[in-house]
């Protein structure tokens, strides 16, 4: 249920005021930041020129060559790739023995959310696209809840008034100048060093729909208060815009007319520390500011059971602050130098083959003649008359040279060598294959590295608050009355017995996911291509082969001795195998180690349980996971 803070004496107007104070100093301070990414999405975009070039000369080439755009063109698809080449984005492990039979059920549901209701790989384009360009991503995880009585067609297909409900989970993509952070922070969470104070969001709504959402009840969001709201309302009806007020001044109309007022209107959606009772001590809260008349819509304690902040922050290289360095800084001077190096070329190629002509005065030459092949020029002393001017003396400059230098070295500060763009380059043709994919995974490294970042520091946290998440809303019926439709949902899409595990598991007396399921991004490495893939996989493949029957050897010695000398040899040999074996995935980059590698462990427990004539359930109990487990017990 929506818990409201509990303000202290003089502890609300105090937090209105701090607030103001604190958004229009980030506004303020950001100012010639925000004019800095403005001038790299223009960079991207190499857009033609705007005017005419005066210098050299007058109608000179001005031209943009897209380097940053080259650049960052092949390396987000390798991002998509990279990141969503598996069907389940998030691969997810049990910590302990009693979260064993649910981590694959809820890994596939977790991969069945995604592909019907978050659509990671639309919000992950999104931020990626904007972490090149800008240096920093930043993704958002919520729940959003909606009712509205609309015109539909019930279940006889008649047209009545029906509820239209939206009540799931969501990541989304909140763009970087709707993000505010405080310039002293470089991180999000308050607990890190160098923690955030708070954050914001810039939100806008339509005046209709504000009003909609202070009319929602209990126990659902947003819930913003009906005084507060009319009180927005009545103010931006009567502040019109700069635009608006320009218009009417120059003609003289009244400054205020029906329409202006349904123009959107911002509130900031703010996560704080700040201390509501006056006690001394902060509370996370959360709350729905509008600045301009310091009014507060809504202030609430952090609503999620996690008691995370919902944001996340990716980035393609970290710099000194809270902000990125990405692609369009990193290529801004070679983009500048190549583009200036290509006009000059292309001026020296146009003067160098249109010459001025020198005439003699008093010649039969009129000083707006036209000239053209094949002209006849009519003088008495050709010879003398007549003769060429050229700015720049016709010869072979090394441009190609330099412009050659130049892009290589854009290479090298980007990272993107001709490898990353598909091409072999100056590469021999008989280089073995060997020595390009040895090539490829260096070249590989600085990308490895920002793929790194985002697992830890970003989409890892995102899959686990997505299972927070689901856990709050389908356990909790006061919270969510209709959030066991989730648990139904698992049990239908996974079937039986997984359905029930994850079911059972997501309605449990309330126990932290995170103690035991580990979420992590299954994409490792930007080495993770399909040909490399394949041949991953088949060399895995041909020793899996020559070790299985080892392994059967070795677990046929272990049944058939139990106790003997040479069965505990066979225990060790098969326990060392096992962990060699291990190992050597996890250089591969394999996640579901446990299901491809037999353990001893549960051999053993087999064997003992068939020598006491019970029934033994290889399902129960996991590859990797020894005796089966007291959750699953619990589960049965």
């Amino acid at each position: 249920m929506t818990d409201r803070v509990r303000w202290g004496a003089g502890r609300r107007k105090a937090f209105q005021d701090w607030l103001s104070y604190e958004i229009q100093r980030v506004r303020s301070q950001r100012d010639a930041l925000e004019k800095t990414w403005r001038v790299y999405l223009e960079l991207y975009r190499a857009p033609e020129a705007k005017g005419i070039r005066r210098f050299p000369f007058e109608g000179a080439s001005n031209r943009t060559f897209p380097l940053a755009a080259m650049t960052l063109d092949a390396v987000l698809p390798r991002y998509m790739r990279t990141l969503h080449a598996q069907e389940n984005v998030f691969t997810l492990q049990a910590l302990n023995e009693r979260w064993v039979p649910v981590a694959k059920p809820l890994q596939d549901y977790l991969a069945f959310l995604d592909h019907n209701i978050l659509n990671l790989g639309s919000v992950n384009y999104r931020v990626f696209d904007e972490m090149l360009k800008l240096g920093t991503g930043i993704l958002k995880t919520g729940w959003r809840f909606e009712a509205h009585r609309v015109t539909g067609y019930d279940a006889s297909l008649a047209r009545t008034q029906v509820i239209r409900q939206i009540n799931q989970p969501t990541v989304d993509h909140v763009p970087l100048a709707h993000f505010l952070v405080p310039p002293e922070a470089i991180s999000l969470d308050p607990d890190d060093q160098g923690g955030a104070c708070w954050v914001a969001e810039r939100q806008r709504f339509r005046p209709y729909a504000l009003a909609a959402m202070a009319k929602a009840q209990e126990p659902f969001l947003p819930n913003f208060d009906p005084a507060g709201t009319a009180e927005v309302l009545k103010y931006e009806e009567s502040a019109p815009t700069e635009h608006q007020q320009k218009v009417s001044e120059l003609d003289q109309l009244p400054a205020t007319t029906s329409l202006q007022w349904q123009r959107p209107i911002e509130l900031y959606e703010v996560h704080a520390r700040f201390d509501t009772s006056g006690n001394g001590f902060e509370d996370d809260i959360v709350a729905v500011f509008h600045e301009p008349s310091l009014t507060l819509l809504r202030a609430t304690y952090n609503p999620w059971a996690h008691g995370k902040r919902p944001y996340h922050v990716v980035r393609y290289r970290r710099g000194d602050g809270f902000y990125g360095i990405g692609v369009c800084e990193q290529a801004k001077m070679w983009q500048d130098t190549i583009s200036d190096v290509l006009n000059f070329d292309i001026d020296k190629i146009l003067l160098t083959n249109a010459p001025m002509l020198a005439f003699k005065e008093g010649a039969n030459v009129l000083p707006n003649e036209q000239i053209f092949p094949g002209k006849l020029w009519p003088l008495s002393d050709p010879k003398n008359d007549l003769a060429p001017i050229f700015l720049a003396a016709p010869g072979n400059y090394d441009l190609n040279s330099l412009m050659a230098f130049l892009q290589e070295g854009a290479k090298q500060r980007t990272g993107v060598t001709d490898l990353q763009f598909g091409t072999v380059g100056a590469i021999p043709s008989r280089t073995p294959a060997t020595t390009i994919q040895a090539l490829l995974q260096e070249g590989n490294t600085r990308f490895d590295m920002s793929l790194q970042d985002v697992r830890l520091s970003g989409l890892n946290h995102v899959g686990l608050q997505v299972l927070q998440l689901l856990q709050q809303q389908a356990g909790n019926v006061v919270n969510n009355p209709d959030g066991k439709k989730y648990v139904a949902l698992a049990a239908m899409v996974l079937g039986e017995p997984e359905g029930r595990y994850v079911a059972t598991a997501l309605q449990l007396p309330f126990e932290a996911i995170e103690t035991g399921i580990g979420v992590q991004l299954t994409a490792t490495s930007g080495t993770a291509n399909k040909e490399l893939a394949k041949q991953n996989q088949l060399a895995l493949l041909q020793l899996y082969s020559q070790l299985g029957p080892q392994f059967l050897q070795l677990a046929q010695l272990i049944q058939a001795q139990p106790g003997t000398p040479a069965a505990e040899v066979a225990t060790q040999l098969f326990r060392g195998g096992a962990e060699f074996m291990t190992r050597l995935m996890e250089q591969f980059d394999v996640r579901n180690v446990d299901e491809l590698v037999p353990n001893v462990q549960s051999l053993i427990s087999a064997t003992a349980a068939a020598g006491n004539g019970q029934q033994f359930n290889p399902l129960m109990t996991g590859m990797g996971a020894g005796n089966a487990p007291v959750f699953s017990q619990g589960l049965q």
